[in-house]
């Protein structure tokens, strides 16, 4: 689990950083041209992800089976919901192809955390 929560802080780092810093070019890389309103949305979920980042810098060594299992499960949930609207999106032709690289990464990383979300632990 070290390894899958160390590749995701780094992912989730990246994206982060686009969307805290230069959200417009990365909706532009999708072939998006976001509003005021969308920019500022844009930048409150780069906040979030940073959180994601803190949690999984923390737990990657963790030794507690509790965060473990409450980080792939959180992380579980969110990679489910976001791999769905997505792939909604991209279908309704929100995004240009490029969108399809983020479906692709969401749903592996969906299939990724699967393997842990469920198994006991202890």
């Amino acid at each position: 689990m070290q390894t899958m929560f160390t590749v995701t802080f780094v992912v989730e780092l990246i994206f982060a950083l686009g969307f805290l810093i230069a959200p417009g070019t990365l909706f532009g890389t999708f072939g998006v041209e976001p509003s005021p309103f969308g920019i500022s949305l844009a930048r409150m979920f780069g906040s979030a992800l940073l959180a994601f980042c803190t949690l999984l810098w923390y737990t990657r060594k963790s030794k507690s089976t509790d965060l473990k299992t409450a980080t792939v499960r959180s992380l579980f949930l969110y990679w489910l919901a976001s791999s769905v609207f997505l792939i909604m999106a991209q279908l309704s032709g929100v995004f240009n192809a490029m969108g399809w690289a983020t479906v692709a990464m969401h749903v592996g990383f969906l299939i990724w955390y699967g393997t842990f979300a469920f198994k006991k632990y202890g």
